[in-house]
């Protein structure tokens, strides 16, 4: 029962930050494009390589912070619903570059950044 609370817990707190976050990321940016949401995954997609890594190879971490951080937080905090509806909505508003740009830089440049992460872990 205690990862359960841990991963509800984070769960809660990820999707409160991420709503923020993209919010005030969207407002300040300003374009016609979902630059909040691009941004918020991609600093998720670091943070999941980061913490796997560190916690598995530098910090012995206890089950309960690994899942209220990786599966609750993180999971809260990204999130592949939004990406997936904003991307329909590119599509079906016939903005297919965008749609198309939107999708490579969230996979193509997320799988970087997670990468990124998880050696900028091994490392510190």
């Amino acid at each position: 029962m205690g990862l359960a609370i841990a991963i509800a817990l984070g769960g809660a707190l990820g999707s409160i930050f991420r709503y923020y976050l993209s919010k005030f990321l969207q407002d300040k940016v300003g374009i016609d494009f979902p630059f909040g949401t691009l941004v918020v995954n991609l600093i998720a997609c670091f943070l999941i390589g980061f913490f796997f890594s560190y916690f598995v190879e530098k910090l012995a971490v206890s089950p309960a912070i690994r899942a209220f951080l990786i599966t609750g937080f993180l999971g809260g905090f990204s999130t592949f619903s939004t990406f997936s509806y904003e991307s329909y909505n590119l599509f079906m508003n016939g903005e297919v570059f965008k749609g198309m740009f939107y999708i490579f830089l969230s996979v193509f440049v997320g799988i970087f950044v997670t990468l990124l992460g998880y050696n900028t872990g091994r490392v510190l």
